[in-house]
């Protein structure tokens, strides 16, 4: 058995040292010889990582969180918004980001268009996911926080290409379009500076 072991360790330092690709099956041993471990794989695609958030969390006590839903937490983001109550916004929105933000990522990958009309509730949870940071870069847009606005805003064009929010009006609207308008309106008003031109 040893002098069988010895001729197919031989036979495997031959082969890889000609570089042939060699994966020989031999019943009655383990022995193996694999020179093919440059072969190709496919790499699943990466979702961008989420901006950390810097608002320090409230109280505990202070809000309501008996009902979880993805879509009760990004309803009630929107409802501190629109009372500018913006530790409430992102008391809501990172509830909802913390729950449900890893399975929407992996739903997020595998979209590759909008969803047709009357199929939007397909990817509810990616619309939610996706509103909670747009709503949270909206909140750093009225706190004058331009840069953190910004940052939420290119994550939903990144992350949430195709997600979609129902407006009560009676449509469903492009998170990133609007968060790419919105980056647009906060270059406008914070420009850069014209570089001087030596003279």
């Amino acid at each position: 058995m040893s002098g069988r072991i010895t001729k197919i360790t031989i036979i495997c330092l031959i082969v890889v040292g000609l570089g042939i690709s060699f994966k020989p099956i031999l019943k009655h041993t383990t022995l193996s010889c694999a020179a093919d471990v440059n072969k190709e794989t496919e790499v699943a695609p990466i979702a961008p990582e989420s901006p950390q958030e810097t608002i320090p969390a409230p109280p505990s006590d202070k809000y309501d969180f008996s009902d979880s839903s993805h879509w009760n937490l990004t309803v009630s983001a929107w409802e501190q918004l629109a009372q500018k109550d913006y530790e409430g916004v992102f008391a809501y929105a990172n509830k909802c980001l913390e729950l449900y933000e890893s399975k929407a990522k992996e739903m997020a990958l595998g979209m590759r268009s909008f969803s047709r009309s009357g199929h939007e509730d397909d990817f509810a949870l990616v619309n939610d996911v996706a509103t909670s940071h747009y709503i949270m870069g909206e909140a750093y847009m009225k706190l004058g926080r331009s840069a953190d606005a910004t940052k939420e805003f290119k994550y939903v064009i990144e992350a949430y290409p195709y997600a979609q929010c129902w407006d009560p009006k009676g449509w469903f609207w492009k998170v990133a379009e609007i968060s790419g308008k919105n980056i647009e309106k906060i270059n406008k008003s914070n420009p850069r500076p014209t570089p001087e031109i030596p003279q």
